[in-house]
């Protein structure tokens, strides 16, 4: 069963030391990914704490939400969030 998280916590992890972002209502936690990035990390963390699915489609495919952000993935937004 996936966890489910409100937007307050996930509005709390957008550094280095923590960093989750939103695509299409999944909640992923890119922290270790930072320094891997193609794009590089500063990207990535413009985009934490918020919804980032526009700015996540814009680059990517869905064979990378499918095949390399899968393994990222700590659960899903509340329904009723707002971000």
């Amino acid at each position: 069963m996936s966890k489910t998280f409100e937007a307050d916590e996930v509005k709390k992890h957008t550094s280095e030391q923590s960093a989750w972002v939103v695509v299409d209502g999944g909640v992923y936690d890119v922290t270790s990914f930072l320094d891997d990035h193609p794009g590089g990390k500063k990207i990535l963390l413009r985009n934490c704490g918020k919804d980032s699915s526009e700015a996540f489609w814009t680059y990517h495919s869905e064979k990378v939400l499918a095949k390399t952000a899968a393994k990222m993935k700590i659960g899903d937004l509340s329904p009723n969030a707002k971000l």
